[in-house]
Formats: structure tokens, sequence, C-alpha cells
């Protein structure tokens, strides 16, 4: 009787359901590292915001000289008057590292998903940025709406 040196259709499809276990549990191991990247990306952009705006308050005297209105924080540097572009280089392409087209100024586009960062208010002692946290990470642990002030981030609600 002759041996034959070949894999049955069971042993092949066996191996093909654990290479596709395998790829599917590598997926989602990655779609959730990115979400965590992208979040750690929006918290640092958040915090180089903040300290800009801490500077432009310290040197004029109130964050209101920023000239940042209502809308995308990206927008501020399209304001001659504004001193912001020069302690935030690259202001005029922060935005969601999603690529979200939403504008979080609006706060159920913010509660809902993944928003461009954008001013709420400014004045001259206070401002207010949200942006949306997909997964969490660090101290900032619960997705959702968050918004960036003088004092701090902090989950809206």
């Amino acid at each position: 009787m002759k041996s034959k040196k070949a894999f049955s259709l069971v042993e092949i499809l066996i191996v093909i359901g654990i290479i596709a276990v395998i790829l599917v549990f590598w997926g989602l191991t990655l779609s959730s590292k990115q979400k965590e990247t992208r979040d750690l990306t929006r918290i640092r952009d958040m915090q180089i915001v903040r300290d800009g705006l801490q500077v432009v308050k310290n040197e004029t005297g109130g964050y209101d000289r920023s000239y940042c209105q209502v809308g995308p924080v990206s927008n501020c540097a399209q304001n001659e008057l504004s001193a912001l572009p020069r302690y935030v280089t690259g202001i005029a392409l922060l935005n969601d590292p999603s690529g979200a087209t939403a504008s979080c100024a609006d706060l159920n586009a913010c509660r809902a998903g993944n928003c461009n960062y954008a001013f709420t208010s400014v004045s001259v002692e206070d401002y207010e940025i949200l942006f949306h946290i997909e997964k969490g990470t660090g101290s900032f642990t619960t997705p959702g709406c968050y918004a960036a002030n003088p004092y701090g981030i902090n989950k809206r609600n």
C-alpha cells in the first residue's frame, strides 16, 4: 500500500480557520491601538494649544488677544492679528487626527463622535476648546466629549 504525502481537505480548512482567527484578532488589536494613538495625539494637541494660549495671555493680558474666534482651532492662523501662531507652530494644520470634518463647536457633534477641534468661547480670562476622545487613554479613560480650558482638560457632559 502506497502512502500519500498530501494534506487532506479537513487539515487545510483547519489551518485556514486558525489563520483567519489570528488575522481577525490582530485587526481588532490594531484598530484599538490606532484609536489610542489618535487619543494621545488629541491630548498632546490640546496641551500645546493651552500652553500657547497661556503665553498669549501672559504677554498681552488676555486670551482674547489670540484673536481666535468660535469655530475650528486651525482658523486662528488665518487672522493676521493672532499671536497664537507664533507659539503654536503648525496651528493652521491642527485638526483632529481622524480626519473628521464635523466641528466640535456643535456639542452634539462632539458627543456623537470624532469631530474637529473647535473653540466654543474665547474671552479675556477664559476659553473653551471641545474635542472628542474615541477610546480613552492615560487619565482620560472615558470616551466622549472633552473641554480644554485654562483650568485643564475635563470630560464635558
